[in-house]
């Protein structure tokens, strides 16, 4: 059996803007957050994540943690 080789890439995170429309109701901006190694990529995978278009890609903000981190004493 042959093993295909995996190539680890760098990426980022970006933010990938859509509308999702209910009937009736007016449509409501929603946005997923992925990591990819660029804009394209990260296009791609959101649309065929989520089976529709989406309007725009951006640059998420770097990740911050949400705790503080322990001082030493």
């Amino acid at each position: 059996m042959r093993t295909i080789p995996m190539h680890i890439t760098r990426s980022q995170p970006f933010r990938c803007h859509y509308r999702h429309a209910v009937p009736g109701q007016a449509p409501i901006a929603l946005f997923i957050q992925l990591r990819a190694r660029d804009a394209i990529a990260a296009r791609q995978l959101a649309e065929t994540a989520l089976g529709r278009l989406v309007d725009r890609v951006e640059p998420a903000p770097f990740p911050r943690p949400t705790t503080n981190p322990a001082k030493e004493v």
